[in-house]
């Protein structure tokens, strides 16, 4: 869901109010809010995990500085999408006022002093469900524990988040697709070889799914991935004899359609298994076995 503001009787209305408008407007509307914010959430994640050097899939591989600079990402991401400037003490410049960026793959966000009595932007996501959460609230000391941490940093109290005006909650995020596999399958993909024996075994593995390039990266491992997908010395060699079939969004639309397949993107990727005869005669006249 989205736009949940504060009433207008609420004491930070007016100073809240102004900020939240000139977010939405520096992305057009609130429609087009939701389709550039939540992207930001996919591609910091991806950045760090950096599976293809990493050899690393999910979040929960990460280092603890790693979590931690997650945080850094999605606030670069964002004033780079929002096109604002840093300012002097907090993390962004809006017309002159300083708002922090504070972020959290928990429960709740740690606030330093120098964010007190200044507003700040909330984000928020959880990969395991792929939801995210931006809001903008005014930071009163009133809203946070008592308790500190060794940095002297306190945390917004239950009744303290009533406070928070979100533009975005709980909204939905493209998912990790190395999260909706067991770890021993990714383990077994990436023990089979190199490259292109990988990307073979991936597509054999993972029938009837769209898969995109992104993941061919992370199991190629390779400058090159593409080109280990095609004929002539790539994955298709392999997996044609098997008859299995690594269909192209862009190119293979009509026969995805023929053959009962999700809908693909121009740059995703489906593997379909030969079964029925009719199934083999269209796949071969389509030059795919």
């Amino acid at each position: 869901m989205s736009l949940i503001p504060l009433d207008t009787e609420h004491s930070d209305y007016e100073i809240i109010s102004p900020i939240v408008n000139y977010i939405i407007g520096r992305v057009g509307n609130i429609d087009q809010l939701s389709l550039k914010i939540p992207p930001i959430f996919r591609q910091a994640v991806d950045e760090v995990i950096d599976a293809p050097r990493t050899n690393r899939f999910t979040i929960d591989e990460l280092e603890k500085t790693e979590k931690t600079y997650l945080g850094t990402k999605v606030e670069i991401l964002l004033r780079n999408l929002l096109k604002l400037p840093k300012g002097n003490i907090l993390d962004l410049s809006i017309e002159g006022v300083e708002v922090d960026i504070k972020n959290t793959i928990g429960q709740n966000w740690t606030i330093p002093l120098e964010s007190y009595n200044r507003p700040a932007i909330l984000t928020k996501f959880d990969e395991k469900k792929a939801i995210c959460s931006f809001g903008v609230i005014y930071i009163r000391p009133e809203y946070l524990n008592v308790g500190k941490n060794r940095d002297s940093k306190r945390s917004i109290s239950i009744t303290g988040k009533n406070n928070i005006w979100w533009i975005l909650k709980d909204y939905p995020y493209s998912k990790n697709f190395w999260e909706t596999i067991p770890e021993s399958e990714i383990n077994f993909i990436i023990s089979s070889g190199k490259g292109t024996l990988r990307i073979a075994t991936f597509f054999e593995k993972i029938q009837g799914v769209p898969i995109s390039r992104q993941c061919i990266h992370d199991i190629a491992q390779q400058n090159d991935y593409m080109k280990r997908i095609r004929k002539n010395g790539g994955a298709r060699d392999i997996l044609n004899p098997k008859k299995i079939a690594i269909l192209w969004g862009k190119k293979d639309r009509t026969l995805i359609a023929e053959l009962g397949l999700p809908i693909l993107k121009d740059d995703e990727f489906i593997s379909y298994k030969a079964i029925t005869n009719d199934a083999f005669i269209k796949l071969s006249k389509a030059g795919h076995l």
